[in-house]
């Protein structure tokens, strides 16, 4: 009898505690509440797009709420004109990661917003935007959709993957088969670093068939070999094409020095062009005060100068901001050595010499082409 009891009451004791476990594993799904009123643009807007990088459009919102205390993510969330969130368009997060109840967008993304929308370059289009608010995965639709009308600015709806200059007034001349390469910075913009010609035509192909081919009218790009002549003065120039926004700019550049920080503003010494974007030095050995100290017993701090046609300076310095440190290899394809442009200053941004080079004549280069993959510089003993 007492075997029964026992087992009965063990029985009771697992299903209580069966029923607790559920109870204290019972995963409460959470949302965020909706947006409910927008501030910025108002409802109706009419917008210019400009093809200027730094011109942007704010959207700002009433923040959400989440459950738990949690800060709630959100995104904008363009429709076309019926206003349909199910089947947005283009999403863009907001500022700080997702957690601002604003989201600064460039004119350049909101012109890939009303491609979306089936508008064309230069045409004039009505949009639909909202906000969704997440909490983790769950999101929530705004209560509120707001009219956009947006003119798009020029740009091509159709951007090469590759690009090359060529013409009379290039480097390389009319040959294509050996044009020099364009640095592609991202999918939609093009760089190159080269000689060009005064008075004689230019024009980019995007193969080296020159089956597609563009070229500059004023500081617009335009399709075929017949918009522009090249420039009006001999020299090196930096060339920046953006076919999202058809838009150009060619800055010829004066002058490359190399800075020892130290010794700024004085410059060491200046480079000199060579041919497809690389800068190189004569011989030269630097040296430097002894420091004393034990991490770097000499004065080792060093950047690049670069003097544009204008007057204006900027400095090349590592693509790590806040690298502070020596070389950990000698090897010309190191990311140590990429390279990034910033303003002017004596001591941010800066590399460190390696102690195998110092008090060595050396050959200093630059290196403004894809070779490596990436702009660099490098140095070499000479032996």
């Amino acid at each position: 009898m007492k075997s029964i009891i026992f087992k009965g009451l063990a029985l009771v004791s697992i299903l209580v505690a069966g029923a607790s476990c559920s109870d204290d594993m019972e995963y409460t799904d959470t949302n965020a509440t909706p947006v409910k009123q927008f501030y910025e643009p108002v409802n109706g807007k009419a917008v210019k797009l400009v093809s200027s990088a730094s011109a942007s459009l704010l959207f700002e919102w009433e923040a959400a709420h989440a459950g738990d205390g949690a800060v709630p993510q959100y995104e904008v969330v363009f429709t076309t004109a019926d206003g349909n969130l199910d089947k947005p368009i283009y999403r863009v997060t907001s500022d700080n990661g997702g957690s601002k109840p604003m989201a600064t967008i460039s004119h350049k993304i909101l012109s890939k917003v009303m491609a979306a929308a089936g508008v064309g370059s230069g045409e004039t289009g009505k949009i639909k935007w909202g906000v969704m608010s997440y909490a983790g995965v769950n999101g929530t639709k705004s209560t509120e959709l707001y009219d956009l009308t947006v003119t798009r600015f020029e740009g091509f709806a159709e951007i090469p993957t590759s690009l090359y200059m060529a013409g009379a007034g290039s480097e390389t001349g009319d040959d294509i088969a050996n044009a020099q390469a364009f640095n592609a910075l991202d999918a939609e913009t093009y760089e190159i670093f080269t000689k060009l010609n005064a008075g004689q035509k230019i024009y980019f192909s995007a193969d080296r068939d020159g089956l597609e081919l563009f070229s500059l009218k004023g500081t617009k790009v335009v399709e075929g070999e017949d918009g522009g002549t090249g420039v009006d003065e001999t020299g090196v120039y930096r060339v920046t094409l953006d076919f999202s926004t058809a838009s150009a700019s060619v800055k010829k550049i004066d002058h490359l020095y190399f800075v020892i920080c130290d010794k700024y503003p004085a410059n060491a010494f200046e480079y000199k062009y060579v041919g497809n974007g690389v800068y190189q030095s004569d011989a030269f050995t630097f040296e430097t005060k002894d420091t004393g100290w034990s991490w770097d017993p000499f004065e080792s701090r060093y950047k690049i100068l670069m003097e544009y046609g204008d007057g204006t300076q900027k400095m090349w310095g590592p693509t790590n901001a806040s690298l502070d440190g020596k070389p950990s290899a000698l090897d010309i394809t190191s990311s140590y050595f990429y390279m990034a442009e910033y303003g002017v200053s004596q001591w941010d941004q800066k590399w460190k010499l390696a102690d195998a080079w110092y008090k060595k004549p050396c050959i200093y280069s630059v290196y403004f082409n894809t070779q490596y993959g990436a702009y660099t510089h490098f140095i070499e003993e000479v032996k």
